[in-house]
């Protein structure tokens, strides 16, 4: 009876979601709810990633968001009725108020997900990760072979994630466990093997991103992105690959990137919108130092310093963004966007239903 009380509420959040944002996008209505926070609190790292800068010191940057200007934004996220807080950076961990603010997010019944690399995640921090309430991990992992590793990577560390996974893994309430994997120049041969190894890994989630200029990685050295850039006739073959992987993690009961994600993969670098964009009424970005915009690509200055959130998101200056998301023609394929906007769309819910009601069941918690 607990089990089916729990589906009756997931779905009963899903439909209350899915009317508020069809209003807020199609209606042009004000935001009266914003269910994902993509919240960014970090602006360093401790990866050196050839496919991302985020490590490179930048000295004009502002000063990071506090733990209290971070945890000023429950009143407002209380108000959008936020269900999902996405915690990322730069790399999270490298806050030693991670779990205070998790704890904090979770005491207002958000669920609350990390993004990290891993690398300082030992038994007792996943443990403490845990205990703050941590709903989901995802953790990034480019190739299944050591030296491939830290040639995308810059350190070597596989062996850090392969028992940072294990430590999620064997608490006494496991947290589910993601893998994303940034395609590229650098491993496009080597995804079926990392596939492998995740299974065994017993991951919840596998999910493949095309390395791209734009979003955070924009203001990078295009040309040396642009060699990471898989070349245009091999595109079809690493969807192919991503297919049949694909296939047999949905076989095992293993969550993944929606068909339609894949079978649009070079969407990444071509200007076309297979799906409306939901950024600004799905989802909104906050970076680390607390600027809010519908995407990276989206960022006009207003911020949470000046005004509470959302103020911002219905304010007159956030709704000509959001304007602006509709009319943007970026070749833009990235997972955190174009997956919750494909799952959201009308015609895929109806017709895969069980699929998104797998995946939210997995991000509510």
């Amino acid at each position: 009876m607990a089990g089916l009380w729990s589906n009756l509420k997931h779905i009963s959040a899903m439909a209350r979601m899915f009317v508020q944002i069809c209003s807020t996008k199609y209606l042009r209505t004000k935001v009266r709810v914003v269910p994902f926070a993509y919240l960014d609190v970090v602006d360093r790292c401790n990866s050196r990633c050839r496919t991302c800068d985020i490590w490179r010191p930048r000295p004009d940057s502002p000063p990071e968001l506090t733990t209290d200007e971070i945890l000023s934004l429950r009143p407002a996220l209380r108000r959008l009725k936020t269900q999902i807080v996405s915690i990322g950076g730069g790399e999270p961990t490298l806050r030693h108020d991670l779990e205070t603010c998790i704890a904090a997010f979770r005491k207002d019944g958000m669920s609350v997900h990390i993004n990290t690399n891993a690398l300082a995640i030992d038994q007792a921090r996943a443990r403490s990760l845990a205990q703050a309430g941590l709903s989901v991990v995802y953790v990034s992992c480019d190739h299944p072979d050591r030296d491939g590793y830290k040639a995308i990577r810059g350190v070597d560390g596989l062996n850090r994630v392969v028992a940072a996974v294990e430590h999620f893994r064997s608490l006494p309430e496991p947290i589910p466990v993601g893998i994303n994997v940034v395609v590229s120049r650098l491993n496009q041969d080597a995804l079926e093997a990392l596939a492998d190894r995740c299974i065994k890994w017993g991951v919840q989630k596998l999910q493949f991103i095309p390395v791209h200029t734009y979003l955070r990685y924009r203001e990078m050295v295009q040309a040396a992105l642009e060699q990471l850039t898989p070349r245009r006739e091999d595109l079809p073959d690493i969807k192919a690959t991503i297919g049949r992987i694909a296939s047999r993690l949905q076989a095992l009961g293993i969550e993944t990137n929606s068909r339609f994600y894949i079978d649009h993969f070079e969407t990444a670098y071509e200007f076309v919108r297979p799906v409306p964009c939901l950024a600004g009424s799905l989802f909104v970005m906050i970076n680390p130092f607390g600027d809010v915009f519908p995407c990276y690509q989206q960022q006009k200055g207003l911020n949470i310093r000046q005004m509470p959130l959302d103020a911002i998101v219905r304010s007159t200056e956030f709704r000509a963004q959001r304007r602006g998301v509709v009319g943007c023609n970026l070749a833009c394929w990235d997972a955190g966007s174009a997956e919750p906007s494909i799952r959201f769309h009308l015609p895929y819910l109806l017709r895969h239903p069980i699929e998104v009601y797998r995946e939210a069941r997995m991000h509510l918690g």
